[in-house]
């Protein structure tokens, strides 16, 4: 190639580089926005939990009712036995960085198979899913089992084709790493093998060879799954007869939810759209690209199928419902971006082609803007992984400003320390509403000596000690006197005996009393004080404070006392 004209493909190739990377920039930005601000709670605390509470052997033969994940459970063990301080950053890390791989990843398993304007749509699509955004910050195992469970459902694919040992290889590892980070990985694993014995019955005079390849990998794929699963087998096959359950779907409620949630937006004609287009995508792909077409769909509904069978617990829920379909929402995001971006005739005249650009930038921008981060607020607060957000098929709880306890409404923007808290999700929304009031950053106290256990460094969590409290760098703290009172006001009353039994309410109560009364004691008069709360200001009685530290022995000696430790149990 002369030189001149090597100059001009070079100048040309950075508009295509350009176009690649700005989605990857969006979307790691989505992925990392205000992260390290994020209270933990929900279900974020089973693996913490369990990091704490058991051994490195333990971990690794135990499953547990409340799913901590036992490789991601064992990789915290290891960094706190590695001496390693554990913050709330450390603890999202793996799983952020399985979000990050996947924009990378997902993109280029498509790449040369698909026409490169659906590659470009598609990672518009991976960049702003708010599914993949948010299971790539929560310190959970799904966006992990995505990753592993995409890799070998398309390793399977290469093997199948080319019968290449490595891609077979890669499918038995990654396929045995997704049911280990979830069981509910299981029928999309397996899901290919439909496509396989489909395959190999349509082509009778190849059958021997293709049992006998296909039993091959069967048994290569048991055998990395027993090495994974058998240590724990007997907490495992408790855990399987607990999770699965008979259950009745009602999918005239549940549907529309997890479509929604796959869709990306709470928009009912957007999500239509979505849809629609994600049949005409698999149509068309169909037509070029006929094998993938079919193996993608065979993928998407024996996972769907195989979940119905399995009947985990929770299936009526749309939120766990849309959860266990993860695995194939970039299979679905991947028919989206067909319908905008391959296309739609052979031969396609310019003017088709600039029509068809025109739609996937408006539709991209579309569901970006009826997504739950067009809210500024969403973008804003320190509890984005709370269900209410998570679950963004409905609109989250609100509340109006006059229903607030008065001190929030003259905040501007000063850091809170919120005290007590109760760190289950069903049971919290009322500091998430009084955020969108005074729109400051919160910490939160409690009394659950778990959140204190060396080498643990929470920097969200403050110790219900004066001493911590200065050291926190907050402004305010803010005493709740029956905080799940204000909960049942705010929220509905939807806290059940079974999440805070009556002994636990009252002991909360008392609790709060008795850290107000030391407090008044050590500090004196609160600034602030009315039939909900007692508030004092930290610039006064620190004498202007002290930079945030890692918590003492008497900060966590506090925690611990026979009161406490029955809170935190």
């Amino acid at each position: 190639m002369r030189p001149r004209w090597k100059k001009l493909s070079e100048r040309l190739k950075v508009p295509a580089i350009l176009a690649a990377a700005a989605p990857l920039v969006v979307g790691t930005a989505l992925r990392l926005w205000n992260l390290p601000h994020q209270i933990l709670g929900g279900d974020e605390v089973h693996a913490l939990r369990a990091a704490v509470k058991l051994s490195l052997p333990q971990i690794l033969v135990t499953y547990q009712p409340a799913d901590n994940c036992i490789p991601l459970t064992a990789l915290y063990k290891l960094l706190m036995i590695a001496g390693l301080p554990i913050t709330e950053m450390v603890l999202r890390l793996p799983v952020l960085l399985c979000g990050l791989a996947a924009l990378l990843v997902l993109p280029a398993a498509f790449s040369g198979k698909v026409d490169p304007g659906t590659v470009l749509v598609y990672r518009w699509l991976l960049a702003i899913s708010p599914a993949l955004v948010l299971y790539s910050r929560i310190v959970r195992s799904y966006m992990p089992m995505v990753l592993f469970a995409f890799g070998a459902v398309m390793a399977f694919e290469a093997w199948w084709r080319t019968r290449s040992r490595w891609a077979g290889a890669a499918y038995v590892l990654l396929a045995g790493l997704a049911v280990w980070f979830h069981l509910g990985a299981g029928p999309i694993v397996a899901a290919p093998f439909l496509y396989a014995a489909g395959e190999a019955l349509a082509r009778p005079q190849d059958l021997r060879r293709n049992v006998r390849d296909l039993v091959v990998v069967v048994l290569a794929v048991l055998l990395v799954l027993a090495l994974f699963l058998l240590p724990a087998r007997e907490t495992l096959l408790r855990v399987i007869a607990t999770k699965r359950v008979h259950q009745a779907i009602p999918w005239r409620e549940v549907l529309p939810g997890v479509l929604r949630l796959q869709a990306g937006t709470a928009a009912g004609w957007l999500a239509a759209i979505f849809w629609v287009a994600a049949a005409a995508g698999l149509a068309l792909l169909f037509r070029r690209e006929r094998r993938l077409a079919v193996y993608t769909a065979v993928v998407a509904g024996g996972h769907f199928a195989g979940l119905l069978i399995l009947s985990p617990m929770g299936l009526a829920n749309p939120l766990i419902f849309g959860r266990y379909l993860l695995p194939v929402l970039p299979f679905v995001l991947l028919w989206v971006a067909a319908a905008f971006g391959a296309p739609w005739k052979m031969e396609e005249s310019g003017l088709l082609r600039s029509l068809r650009g025109l739609a996937a930038v408006l539709f991209v921008l579309a569901l970006a803007a009826a997504g739950p981060f067009a809210d500024r607020f969403v973008l804003r607060t320190s509890f984005l992984h709370h269900n209410d957000f998570v679950g963004f098929y409905e609109p989250y709880r609100k509340v109006s400003p006059e229903a607030v306890p008065a001190f929030y409404r003259q905040l501007r923007g000063e850091t809170v320390i919120e005290v007590p808290w109760v760190y289950m999700w069903n049971s919290n929304h009322t500091y998430y509403l009084y955020q969108e009031i005074h729109r400051g950053r919160v910490l939160v106290s409690t009394s659950q000596h778990i959140f204190f256990t060396p080498p643990l460094v929470l920097r969200n969590v403050v110790a219900p000690q004066p001493e911590a409290f200065c050291r926190s760098g907050a402004r305010y703290v803010i005493l709740h006197r029956n905080m799940l009172r204000e909960e049942s006001r705010l929220a509905g009353g939807d806290i059940s005996e079974a999440d805070i039994p009556p002994p636990s309410r009252r002991l909360f109560r008392q609790l709060a009393e008795d850290l107000g009364n030391r407090l008044e004691l050590q500090w004196g008069k609160p600034v602030y004080a009315d039939r909900w709360l007692r508030v004092w200001d930290l610039r006064e009685v620190c004498g202007g404070g002290a930079q945030r530290t890692a918590p003492t022995a008497s900060a966590r000696a506090a925690t611990t006392s026979p009161a406490m430790k029955l809170a935190g149990r």
